[in-house]
């Protein structure tokens, strides 16, 4: 699923849709790219831990992927945890490799756990929780 598909199926648009593309999904998980450009705005020093906001948006595609086929008009991170940096790659350039799996799905959000790959290397690992409002 390519970023324009994505612009209809998040609520971010233009430079706040991170997400450059969907590449599998299925019911428990998904598979993304995202770019280091992303961290652009927050200047050349920005903390890779930063791209946990990535992460976010590529869990809330998945909500929106396996929420009844409706759009997502919010998505809210409830709560952030276990994020741990790993070893950072000299150069900051590139695709980097998002992979979540759905832990807890109830009425009121989903709880995900997610990788980051930057250079096939883990960059950062973490836990999420998202709150889904459907368009």
């Amino acid at each position: 699923m390519d970023r324009s598909r994505l612009h209809h199926l998040l609520p971010h648009q233009g430079s706040a849709l991170w997400l450059e593309r969907i590449i599998a999904h299925d019911a428990g998980q998904i598979r993304g790219l995202a770019d280091w450009s992303c961290l652009a705005p927050f200047g050349d020093s920005a903390s890779p831990c930063l791209l946990f906001e990535a992460a976010a948006q590529l869990c809330a595609a998945h909500g929106a992927l396996y929420g009844g086929d409706k759009s997502i008009g919010m998505a809210l991170l409830g709560k952030l945890g276990a994020l741990k940096l790993h070893a950072v790659p000299a150069q900051r350039s590139g695709a980097l490799l998002l992979e979540a799996e759905q832990q807890a799905l109830s009425p009121a959000g989903a709880s995900y756990r997610f990788t980051i790959h930057s250079q096939e290397r883990l960059l950062l690992d973490g836990n999420l929780l998202l709150v889904l409002q459907h368009a």
